[in-house]
């Protein structure tokens, strides 16, 4: 039985994933979080245990006798001194473990977010364990949920053009990443995730508008404005913070750099993932709300 230990257990990916794993008989897992109390999965094949990516002397216990890891931390500044702490960690055990590490599909060019996963990822490549990179599009839930307040007042603003966006939902991703840890394949190689096509933000708001069952319009605005803008609203406490949590996102958005469209959620589970009206359909009642 596959053993795997779920680096971010309360986090948007690693909840995803223990949820798509919960009651599996193929693979026991274990996730690792700050605080055991916040740990809330009742299943008969997932157990909790405390560890911290920022203090890597609690890391021993959570990686011994796994086969697997699922590496994603939180996205900031931090992002590859947490994740080269884990691979080293799992170095150390001196064992045959594979390492699935999150790194989105966007074509980041360079800015500090892609420099960060490549640090990650070059320190991975070199330790020489088993990897798989499990590299998703722009989610859903991290795109779209936000807009929630905006549509309320009927549009939604941004600031990515025309560019176009292969959107894929959370439990897509999930399901997928949990069936690659079953199945054990992919060893060495990258499995990409998207939905069936990129759409561009007004594309995004038409879909709404079917949904929903009233006007959405898209209000594309300059990188400052929209900078300054989630700012007052509270979004972010800074630029800074703002920059890796949503204008590096936009920007590449714009360039053309997330209009990619894979078949690897396809190859994985034998499906076709959700259209962006599909997930919009499914969670109306966020958007009603």
């Amino acid at each position: 039985m596959k053993k795997l230990l779920i680096t971010t257990g309360n986090g948007m990916f690693g909840r995803g994933l223990v949820n798509a794993l919960a009651g599996s008989g193929d693979v026991e897992v274990r996730a690792m979080v700050r605080s055991l109390d916040a740990f809330d999965v009742d299943a008969a094949n997932v157990s909790a245990v405390h560890g911290d990516m920022d203090d890597p002397a609690t890391l021993a216990g959570p990686v011994d006798g796994v086969t697997d890891v699922f590496l994603c931390s939180p996205m900031d500044e931090h992002i590859a001194t947490r994740e080269i702490a884990v691979i080293d960690a799992v170095k150390a055990t001196g064992a045959d473990v594979r390492i699935l590490k999150l790194h989105g599909a966007v074509n980041h060019r360079g800015d500090p977010l892609s420099q960060l996963h490549k640090q990650s990822i070059e320190h991975l490549e070199a330790s020489g364990l088993r990897w798989t990179l499990i590299c998703p599009n722009s989610v859903m839930e991290t795109s779209l949920l936000p807009l929630s307040a905006s549509i309320q007042f009927g549009g939604i603003a941004g600031t990515s053009g025309d560019g176009k966006v292969g959107f894929v939902a959370l439990e897509d991703v999930a399901e997928a990443t949990a069936r690659v840890v079953a199945g054990g394949g992919f060893v060495c190689e990258s499995v990409t995730l998207t939905g069936p096509e990129a759409v561009d933000m007004a594309q995004v708001a038409q879909a709404f508008t079917e949904v929903l069952g009233k006007p959405i319009s898209y209000t594309d605005m300059t990188e400052d404005d929209f900078a300054k803008m989630v700012i007052e609203f509270g979004a972010f406490p800074d630029r800074e913070a703002c920059e890796i949590g949503v204008l590096c996102h936009y920007r590449a958005w714009r360039r053309g750099d997330a209009d990619v469209v894979a078949d690897g959620f396809t190859q994985v589970t034998g499906r076709a993932p959700r259209s962006v009206k599909t997930w919009i359909a499914e969670n109306k009642a966020h958007f009603e709300s």
